[in-house]
């Protein structure tokens, strides 16, 4: 009897922990509803795929119901690890990513459009030009932002290229990189046009707003250089950052604004470009500095390093004031390889970069940088921002927070996806 007891007590002890991790995956959920943003309607039969980026593998896939809804099987799926739902409709991606609730499901919205060949509705608000002559060479940075207002909202892609641009035709090869989901940085693969220093990307530009950095660099020699640069759309409003303060410029629609006499840094302005413009002619005359700007000479090769890997661009937002730390940013984005990119993707830069760990403060107020980045994207999501007020304050505070991090690296930084979804 003894025995006989025993064994039912292991058996009913096998079978209530089978019945528990049962329950415990048959609540682990991803589901969702894909809807097309153009028609407003339901997408059905619709392939779409849940994958695991840090494993870099398709966990599972679906198909949408009449409705547009589907879900994944649970199979294999760690509620605190990162995943995400993608699916490719009429020949662009869309990809969300997967946030777990309390209950292990994860119910997502994924939004696709109908693409269009028309560039109706695409303008460019907001354009950051940094150049330094240092030496031999002219150092070249164009920051985009590309606004789609098509209406409908449609997805722009145009099998000779989604942005054109021109470059001198003595500049080496053009880098190009777009900011996708969560700000990932995607490198593009520019291709030559029919004339010299013509190239464009493929890069679809769905509606909203795409972040496009452009760089190359050129000879500067005989003390000077003439850029005729220009863009495949029209151009709202500009600013032009150039080292040394020392240098001439003449440039269509810029007026000077001030000069860093710290950095030696000559800002210009042109508040209100001239209308449908879509190309540029920049002349620099003058006697190229021999480095990089004061206070700027140690720290270089980290930028460098880090600007050569895929890495997570923390977008800063907060009100502040235009001054030396703001542009010492900018500077520091032209003259390293621009390390915008530094701020991507912290766990890798921590683990290429040796150093002492950042003191408390300093984490503090790196956070604090951080917290308020999400607080202006939302204000500017909900419309509660004007547009050229929240590309100011943008691309100021990205230029802070990268002052911050290069005078003083950080232990370590997580990123977006490794904060929201901790392991």
């Amino acid at each position: 009897m003894i025995h006989f007891r025993s064994n039912s007590l292991l058996a009913l002890a096998a079978v209530m922990t089978t019945l528990q991790a049962s329950t415990v995956m048959a609540q682990t959920k991803v589901q969702g509803e894909i809807s097309n943003g153009t028609t407003d309607r339901p997408v059905a039969h619709q392939q779409i795929r849940l994958l695991n980026p840090r494993a870099g593998a398709q966990v599972a896939t679906a198909t949408s119901d009449g409705a547009g809804h589907f879900a994944f099987p649970a199979t294999d799926i760690d509620t605190k690890s990162f995943y995400l739902v993608t699916t490719d409709y009429q020949g662009v991606s869309y990809n969300v990513p997967a946030a777990f609730n309390p209950n292990g499901e994860a119910n997502i919205k994924l939004t696709v459009y109908e693409s269009s060949h028309s560039s109706a509705g695409i303008r460019i608000p907001a354009l950051r030009i940094l150049m330094g002559a240092e030496g031999p060479d002219l150092r070249v940075q164009e920051e985009y932002a590309i606004q789609n207002s098509s209406d409908p909202p449609r997805a722009y892609t145009v099998p000779g290229g989604t942005f054109k641009f021109h470059i001198p035709a003595d500049a080496g090869t053009p880098s190009v990189t777009v900011a996708g989901l969560m700000n990932m940085s995607l490198p593009q693969t520019p291709k030559p046009g029919q004339n010299t220093g013509d190239y464009s990307i493929d890069y679809a530009l769905k509606p909203g707003v795409t972040m496009l950095t452009l760089q190359y660099t050129r000879p500067y020699q005989g003390s000077s250089a003439e850029i005729h640069d220009g863009a495949s759309f029209p151009i709202d409003q500009a600013e032009l950052y150039v080292y040394p303060s020392s240098l001439s410029v003449s440039a269509t629609g810029f007026q000077p604004s001030r000069v860093d006499t710290e950095h030696q840094v000559a800002v210009f302005g042109a508040p209100q470009f001239p209308p449908n413009t879509m190309a540029m002619s920049i002349r620099l005359n003058g006697t190229a500095a021999s480095g990089p700007p004061p206070g700027m000479e140690q720290g270089a090769g980290a930028g460098q390093e880090a600007a050569s890997q895929d890495q997570v661009k923390v977008v800063p937002n907060s009100i502040a004031q235009v001054g030396g730390p703001i542009l010492a940013g900018f500077l520091l984005l032209l003259f390293w390889a621009l390390a915008v990119r530094v701020m991507r993707d912290w766990p890798r830069l921590k683990a290429s970069a040796a150093g002492p760990a950042a003191p408390p403060p300093l984490d503090a107020k790196v956070e604090k940088l951080l917290t308020s980045i999400a607080d202006l994207d939302e204000l500017f999501a909900a419309k509660k921002v004007a547009e050229p007020k929240y590309w100011k304050e943008r691309l100021e505070l990205k230029a802070r927070l990268v002052t911050l991090l290069k005078k003083h690296p950080p232990a370590g930084l997580e990123s977006y996806a490794t904060r929201s979804h901790p392991q």
